[in-house]
This record gives C-alpha cells, structure tokens and sequence, in this order.
C-alpha cells in the first residue's frame, strides 16, 4: 500500500525533527467556542478515529451568551500540557474569550501581548509536545449586528464594509473616478469615534497576530494556521490580509498556512496532529464539476477554489497528489459551471439535475467502483448543499459509500470539514463513519439548504421574530417546525432515520442546528 510505503519514509524524516508518540493518544483541544462545527462535531470525528480529544470546561468556552475565560483557559491547557501527545488551540479563545469576542472585546493591547507571549512559551514550559494553533483575521462583514459585531454596526455595518472595499481598491489602483467621491463621502459621513474603534480593534488583532508569528519562526508552534474570516476580493480584511501575506511568506511554508476561512480551522489541524502522530503523509487528489472548476473564486472568500484546496491539504497534514492512481483521498468538489456561487436559498436550488452535475456525479461513480476514497466538498452554493447532487447521491446509493461529505457555510468552512474527515475514513468504524455522514446531510442539506427557510418564511417572519436572539419559548417553537420538516424533507431518502436524532438551535439563532444522536445527546 502506498500509504505504508510512505508513512516508512516519512517516519525516518520525522525522527530526524523531532519527538512525537507512535500510537494514538491524547490530544488536547481548545476550540474557537462551543458551536457544533468548532466543538461537537470536531470532537465527534476526532473519537470516531479513535483519538482521545479532551477539552475544557463547557464553563470556560465561549456560547451564544458569554465570551470565553481565557485564564481558565491557559491554566487548564498548563495543567494538562505535559500529559498529551499535542496540543491543538484555538488563539482567538485564548487571547479574547473566542471568535465573537475577537470583535467585541475591550481588551488592552497590553493583556493581549501578555497572553500571546504565553501561548507562544507553553511549548518551552509545559512539556515540548507538539503544538498546533490556529487564529483568524477579523472579518468584514457586509451586514451584522450586535451581539456578534460592535453595537454600532447596526447602524454603520453596510457603510463599514463599502469603506474598506473602496479603500482596499484605492490602494490597489483599481478604483473608479466616481468612486473616488464616494470614497471621501463616507470618510466624512461616518463618526469619528466609530472609524477610531474600528481601527484601534483592527490594529490590535494584527498586532498580536504578528506576535504570534514569532512562534512560528522560533520553532515554539509546530504549525500555525491563520484564516481570513468571511474575506470579500474587497474588503478591510483583504487589505490586511495582503499585509499579513508579506510576514507569512517570509517563514518556513512547512509550519505555517494562510486562507480563507475560520470555522473549519479546528477540525483541520486535528486531522493533521492525527497523521504526524502516526508518521503519515497522504496523498491527495482534487478533481472538479464541469464548467469553471477550480478557477471559481467563491462568496466570501478572495482566492480561487483550487489555490484554497491546495494549501487545506497542506494544513491538514496531507500532500497534492497529480496522479490519482498514488493518492490516498480524491477530495472532489461540486463547484458552480459559471463560477458564480449563489446562496443555497436560491431558487434555483432545486431538485432538477442539470448536465454538470449528473456528469460530477458519474465521476464520483466511477471513482468509488474503481476503490478510490473520496470525499466531496459541495461548494456550488453558499451556506447550504446542492439539491440535485445529494438527490443523485441517495437516488445511485453512493451517499454513504463516501469518505466524507461536507457543504454547509463557505466554500473553505465545507472543502476544509470535508477534508479533514476524508483524510481520517480509514480509522472510522463502518457505523460511526455513517453516524458522520448522516449529520452532515441532516445539517448540510436538510437544515442549511431547505429547513432553515422554511422555517424564516412559515414561522419567523411571519411572526415578527428576530433571526438571533429568540426567547426560550421561540427556540421551542422553532426547533419543534425544524424537527417536523427535517423528519419530511429526509423521509423518502434516508427513511425514519431523522427519528433517531434530536435538531436544536444552540445559540438561539437560525444560522446553526446542533444534529445530535438521541443516543448521544
């Protein structure tokens, strides 16, 4: 098997760098927050494979009510360093209290200098284990609102984002004479002590980010993942990005990566701990949908889907593999024939099946009857799974024959989850890798793509209720129509199945279910 082959050589070049256990053990794991990508599902796949992952205190980790304890945090994370085989964290968890607070804190550059200095050390002073970790670059949202953005946002949010877009165009010699005006109108137009908040969250993110750098170049972080959450072509956080580009590329390529994209961070550097720990390099192929491929450049995110696939399988400790015939996982990604990724709400996600996808799914086909892995990533839409290819999937009984399917937010929080899982089939036990599946296409599919909308225009809309923030007794409400639809929807394609899980709304929003097995839950 080419894989053994490779795990011989790569074990004697691991040797050669450093110290790491040869079995599987224990991997320590401080996620973004407790929502179900970052936490539960990541944790699910990780014991699947076999690994014992421990996390923290469910009181020091971030929920849709309070920011995370980042000393509790730190203090954990010392007192259990020397007893694990690595460690995988989450900086934004413990330089701010987690994702949501990395844009909402009021916390001195001092005390974020303070705790970078420390994630940086724990290597030196809590046992020399392997360290993963992972951090984001603050998003530009083009509207949001408190609790997850600065109160002003509210107000400021839409003329923020056309702020840093014109500005990124500006100092890219790609802007227009008319928008030039419009440029100066919105420097006038917008408080002054909003563009200083602004600019002083901003600047202390990428400051401590800089400093976290130095772990990288010292060698104190074993790897370090940076994603550009929710990152337009245009924006605030492309310009930075373009900044922080220049000091990334200055270090070691085989210790750092830089991409689109923040949830799926966790879940790819746990795979990648999983792999060296067991001396593995795997190989992987990509192949496309007919039309645009991998030169699409999906919503949210400022790379092509093929570059963004490319450096994924460098995090997540695998290798891009040309010829499909040596590689271990042919990651294969649904991407839209004209390169444009409309939101999986959109009418025209329906359940026809249109020529590129009936011949996306005959290559998958093929694939699983010729033995290969594979694993594929559903980007044609955003924030939700494409109608036609899950109904081909079920309908040619190829859906759990997969390694992994993922299509649930952007295109990098989807091709990365994917991934990840993908790269650990081999370790899954037959039953917990149909338990995986299964959550994504209730999540994925049933949820993102169809429930989700009903449920705003049936129940949410017409009762004047908020998209964030709903009471006890409209969680109820919400998640007693979301668990009837999905029961509906699911029915002629996986049966009573969705009887033997529970859907709720963790964060008391619509953007995310929590899938749950009732066995589990």
């Amino acid at each position: 098997m080419m894989r053994a082959l490779r795990s011989i050589l790569f074990l004697a070049l691991l040797l050669l760098c450093q110290t790491a256990w040869a079995a599987k053990g224990t991997i320590l794991y401080i996620p973004l927050d407790n929502r179900p990508v970052c936490l539960a599902y990541t944790v699910q796949t990780m014991r699947a494979a076999g690994w014992d992952v421990q996390t923290p205190p469910a009181a020091y980790i971030a929920d849709d009510k309070r920011c995370g304890d980042p000393e509790q945090l730190f203090a954990w994370l010392e007192q259990h360093a020397k007893s694990s085989a690595a460690v995988v964290a989450s900086s934004d968890a413990l330089l701010y209290g987690g994702l949501v607070a990395s844009r909402t804190h009021e916390i001195p550059l001092e005390v974020l200098q303070q705790r970078a200095e420390r994630l940086v050390n724990l290597k030196s002073t809590h046992g020399g284990q392997t360290v993963y970790v992972f951090t984001t670059i603050m998003r530009s949202p083009k509207a949001s609102a408190a609790p997850v953005e600065p109160a002003y946002y509210k107000e400021w949010g839409p003329k923020l984002f056309r702020l840093g877009e014109l500005e990124d165009k500006l100092e890219l010699k790609e802007i227009r004479r008319r928008e030039v005006r419009e440029l100066a109108d919105l420097r006038a137009e917008i408080p002054v002590e909003v563009l200083e908040d602004l600019h002083t969250r901003r600047s202390n993110n990428i400051r401590a980010t800089e400093l976290l750098l130095h772990g990288v170049e010292s060698g104190d972080f074993d790897y370090l993942l940076i994603g550009r959450d929710d990152t337009a072509t245009f924006s605030q956080a492309h310009r930075e990005a373009r900044s922080m580009d220049i000091l990334v590329n200055e270090l070691p390529k085989e210790r750092i990566r830089f991409f689109a994209g923040a949830d799926q961070l966790g879940m790819l550097l746990l795979s990648r701990a999983s792999s060296r720990l067991q001396y593995e390099l795997p190989l992987v192929n990509v192949t496309y949908a007919p039309g645009k491929g991998g030169a699409t450049v999906p919503t949210y995110e400022d790379d092509t889907i093929a570059e963004s696939a490319k450096q994924h399988i460098y995090a997540a400790g695998g290798f891009p593999a040309r010829l499909r015939r040596h590689a271990d996982l042919v990651l294969a990604v649904n991407t839209p024939a004209d390169g444009v990724t409309l939101e999986a709400s959109d009418a025209g996600n329906n359940y026809n099946v249109p020529p590129e996808t009936e011949r996306f799914v005959n290559k998958v086909e093929r694939l699983l009857k010729n033995k290969h892995q594979v694993a594929v990533a559903d980007v044609k839409y955003g924030n939700g799974a494409d109608n036609g290819l899950v109904k081909e999937l079920f309908d040619r009984k190829m859906a759990y024959s997969l390694a992994a399917y993922g299509g649930w937010n952007t295109a990098g929080n989807s091709l990365g989850f994917a991934l990840a899982q993908g790269l650990l089939y081999d370790m899954y036990a037959p039953e917990a890798q149909q338990k995986l599946l299964e959550v994504r296409y209730f999540d994925d599919w049933a949820y993102q793509a169809n429930v989700r909308m009903q449920a705003y225009r049936q129940l949410i809309w017409p009762n004047y209720w908020p998209n964030s923030g709903l009471d006890d007794e409209q969680r109820g409400a919400a998640e007693q129509f979301i668990t009837q639809e999905i029961k509906t929807l699911t029915a002629p394609y996986m049966g009573d199945m969705a009887a033997r899980y529970q859907f709720t709304l963790p964060w008391s929003r619509m953007f995310e279910v929590k899938v749950e097995s009732k066995n589990e839950g």
